[in-house]
């Protein structure tokens, strides 16, 4: 299978496999997290995403310039021993008997700051560590598998831990996980530098220079026709899944009481969460097996817009799946939750792609944090929202919105600029 074959090179090997754990080790914080946050204040959990979400975007674009121009390799092993620390908080807080709101939410928001370190040093690194330029489409979906294999893995560990120990002993294994992939980036660090090298930085230079690396990476994507509309899209679509994924999925569950197949409280969250890592580890595995030269290459934007009917579409489906009789409504959810997230990778994977091939180097680096910065705007705005939404408006009504968006979204600007990108090629 050609998305298996990056493999077969050992540092990507190592490095997968660490990230793997660490992204298993996330999910195992993030529905801790969630469920512990929604017990406590219910709809108002979306500020604690938004609080994430600003901590996340003002470091990566504060600490940008520094990134930019450090070993790379380092930023990221510092980040992983850093945030390894920071996932024993609650733990240490609970045994103690201190475990409040905010000794959940000041470690959860160090957690996201640090990530925006992590994650473009990561992605600025791939380019280097893909020897073979044709197996770069294949690379950016084994990592991107990372994500997809832990939505999987990581629910279902969850579930399962959930009946031997306090949600709150998750994070600690995130803790751990954070310490391997400290030991595989080490173990790999040669191959992530870059042979031009790295020129130093001044802080005031840093903070000058801000708005102009923003005003970069606007003017880089304005050169390329697809990425204006990829842009503002990102930011749309990633706020309307966090709101219905991350917090509305989580609030149905306790809302409704939802039950089945011996399974309730966390325990059926996970499911949920793991049929939704299933849907998306198996169209990964499609998608990152299509051959190079096929339509991965030839038509992206086709596929980009594909994969947001499925998730819009899919959106829509899991509400209405909510008034399906008991005993079948966890089931319903659970079966839609699978088909739902298909559209993740089938448009994840030809962005990251097109990003990476439409540019290099330090542009990589310039792209993907506008990127990020529309994201964490789209995020932000969202969870911002939700409270007000979510207490208004049912929760159903509220994810069958989300869905509608992103898919008239998707058929109507989407698919105009598919068109454009086939006449500018």
């Amino acid at each position: 299978m050609r998305l298996l074959k990056p493999l077969a090179y050992g540092p990507i090997a190592r490095l997968w496999g660490a990230l793997s754990l660490s992204a298993v080790g996330d999910q195992l914080h993030q529905m801790a997290l969630v469920w512990l946050a929604v017990g406590l204040v219910g709809p108002d959990t979306g500020y604690v995403a938004a609080a994430d979400t600003v901590a996340l975007m003002t470091v990566a674009l504060l600490a940008g310039a520094w990134v930019e121009r450090w070993d790379q390799g380092s930023v990221m092993m510092a980040a992983d021993l850093a945030r390894a620390g920071l996932a024993a908080v609650p733990v240490l807080a609970a045994l103690t008997g201190q475990l409040t709101l905010w000794t959940l939410v000041v470690p959860s928001v160090a957690l996201s700051a640090l990530a925006g370190l992590f994650d473009p040093a990561l992605q600025a690194s791939l380019p280097r560590l893909t020897a073979d330029r044709s197996l770069l489409a294949a690379t950016n979906a084994l990592f991107d598998g990372t994500l997809r294999l832990a939505r999987l893995v990581g629910p279902t560990l969850a579930g399962a831990l959930a009946t031997l120990m306090p949600p709150v002993a998750l994070m600690g294994v995130n803790g751990l996980s954070f310490l391997a992939s400290a030991c595989a980036v080490f173990s790999v660090r040669s191959h992530l530098a870059d042979p031009a090298g790295k020129a130093p930085v001044h802080a005031a230079a840093a903070a000058d220079t801000l708005a102009g690396r923003l005003l970069a990476g606007w003017r880089l994507v304005r050169r390329e026709p697809p990425f204006t509309y990829l842009l503002w899209r990102s930011g749309l679509t990633g706020g309307l899944w966090t709101l219905t994924i991350w917090l509305s999925l989580p609030l149905l569950v306790r809302q409704q009481g939802l039950a089945g197949f011996g399974l309730s409280g966390l325990s059926a969250l996970a499911l949920l969460f793991s049929a939704y890592g299933a849907g998306n580890l198996i169209s990964n595995l499609v998608v990152g097996s299509l051959p190079p030269g096929g339509v991965l290459t030839r038509r992206p934007m086709a596929l980009v817009v594909a994969g947001d009917v499925l998730v819009g579409g899919g959106f829509v489906v899991m509400a209405l799946a909510t008034f399906v009789p008991v005993p079948w409504t966890l089931p319903a959810i659970a079966l839609s939750a699978v088909a739902t997230a298909t559209g993740g990778p089938v448009c994840q994977i030809p962005l990251t792609t097109l990003r990476q091939t439409r540019f290099s180097g330090g542009e990589i680096a310039a792209v993907f944090r506008l990127f990020l910065v529309l994201d964490c705007l789209g995020t932000l705005v969202a969870m911002t929202a939700a409270p007000t939404l979510l207490n208004l408006l049912p929760t159903p009504l509220v994810m069958a919105a989300c869905g509608a968006v992103i898919l008239c979204t998707a058929l109507i600007f989407g698919r105009r600029a598919d068109r454009r990108t086939m006449v500018a090629g």
